[in-house]
């Protein structure tokens, strides 16, 4: 198996793999300072009402880019809580305009701040100075998107993260879906590549995500044939996972596609402009590089032998 950190060495020449971790990175900062009772695309929905005043949920749905159908769920429950009311557009009787309400007001003021130290705890590894120019590059990388209408949100690094992680993603479904991949799926796959055979558990840690959400992961990606997990002859607990031929294949191409894409970022920042994010990123994700206590657990749990487990307990 590669030390720490070496599974990532390949994947950090991709803008889009730094952007999905500091994406990652920055929706758990502000999930940890905002209160239970909101969500951080709430208040992003308010600061926009907030500054542009009165608008349909189409165009809501424009601006944050998200689903209509999620928005028209998103705003039902803005509205229940009373921060937002729809008003009958006297333009359209068929449709309504949103507006935020006194209540609505009053509460984004203490969720901004809430989120501002989000913000400080996300950008923490950073000089003021990187931090300036990380938002800069982001802006570049997001040229003409909509979501740099909204004055107030681009001006955080979350912000910008999010929706610069949000464009590559986009661009990554059109060109693997010809593969049959998933943006996520090649992260996997590539990870699984340099570090197999590994247990759920180790996958997870390098991934960033919880041992759950990998199982669903490798569930699809078992099912179409792209890597076995084997249960360890010394240990009946853990699974070894490995990639099949065919994931060796499909991962080659998707490494190929991966290139294009990247190129594409090149394109809208330059060789520079690209070079100097990704070293951003990777600052921005440093503290998140050392081994974690759950990964030094879980090798020293697959190096040790194992003696007395309770019947069916079992690492994946």
């Amino acid at each position: 198996m590669a030390p720490y950190g070496n599974s990532n060495a390949g994947l950090n020449q991709f803008t889009g793999y730094l952007l999905r971790r500091a994406f990652v990175k920055a929706a758990g900062a502000a999930r940890e300072c905002i209160p239970e009772t909101a969500h951080v695309r709430e208040v992003a929905v308010m600061v926009i009402l907030r500054e542009r005043g009165a608008i349909s949920q189409r165009s809501l749905a424009d601006v944050t880019h998200v689903n209509p159908t999620l928005v028209v769920k998103l705003v039902d429950e803005l509205e229940h809580k009373g921060w937002v009311a729809r008003d009958r557009n006297p333009d359209d009787r068929r449709s309504y305009a949103l507006r935020l309400t006194e209540l609505g007001l009053s509460e984004l003021a203490d969720l901004e701040s809430d989120l501002d130290r989000g913000e400080a705890e996300f950008t923490a590894p950073l000089t003021e100075t990187e931090r300036v120019r990380l938002k800069e590059l982001l802006s570049v990388l997001l040229a003409d998107d909509e979501a740099l209408g909204v004055a107030e949100l681009a001006e955080r690094t979350g912000y910008l993260v999010t929706h610069a992680h949000r464009l590559l993603r986009e661009w990554a479904e059109v060109e693997l879906a010809g593969l049959d991949l998933h943006p996520r799926d090649f992260g996997v796959l590539a990870t699984l590549s340099a570090d197999e055979p590994c247990s759920q558990t180790q996958l997870a840690v390098r991934l960033g995500v919880t041992p759950a959400a990998v199982l669903m992961f490798l569930d699809e990606l078992e099912t179409k044939g792209l890597l076995t997990r084997l249960r360890r002859a010394d240990d009946r607990r853990v699974h070894d996972i490995s990639l099949t031929d065919e994931g060796g294949r499909r991962l080659k191409a998707a490494r190929r596609a991966a290139a294009g894409l990247q190129s594409r970022a090149v394109a809208r920042l330059g060789d520079a402009g690209d070079a100097e994010l990704r070293a951003l990123l990777a600052k921005l994700l440093e503290p998140l590089d050392a081994p974690p206590a759950q990964e030094q657990t879980a090798e020293r749990q697959v190096a040790a032998p194992q003696t007395a487990a309770p019947q069916g307990a079992e690492q994946h």
